[in-house]
């Protein structure tokens, strides 16, 4: 036994593994690592692909934008530069604007019904008894 092994002599020993266990102490079969490797890979491969998608939608998006920037610039300017002075009448009695935005496309769950129910809470606090609500659909 010891003595052989000291002296140089191995044994040849067969270690039984069913294959229904295929990990044994935590530790992973080839199969399993190059299994899990090809995994990896493929979603590396959708990952990147999404994201080519991504790039390419932002792009037409910004292409699409940039007419529009000119518009921008110049309502900014005219609200720089105009200067607005109510009347006595309108001292009297102020005038609020709520202005929401909401999206009809995508993942955008309860914002309808909290974008609501903050307007209702906003009117409640101002005490807005005569109210006027227009909604504009877009």
């Amino acid at each position: 036994g010891n003595q052989d092994a000291a002296n140089g002599v191995f044994l040849r020993v067969a270690v039984f593994r069913p294959t229904s266990c295929p990990t044994v102490r935590n530790m992973a079969t080839l199969k399993d690592i190059s299994l899990r490797l090809r995994s990896v890979k493929n979603i590396q491969k959708i990952t990147k692909s999404m994201k080519m998608v991504s790039a390419a939608k932002f792009g037409r998006a910004e292409r699409e934008l940039r007419p529009a920037r000119v518009y921008g610039a110049g309502a900014s300017a005219l609200y720089e530069k105009v200067e607005i002075t109510p009347s006595e009448a309108d001292k009297t009695k102020p005038n609020n604007l709520i202005v929401v935005m909401s999206s009809d496309r995508g993942l955008c769950g309860g914002i309808h019904s909290n974008l609501v129910k903050a307007v209702k809470a906003t009117l409640a606090e101002k005490g807005a008894d005569n109210v006027k609500v227009e909604i504009t659909p877009s």
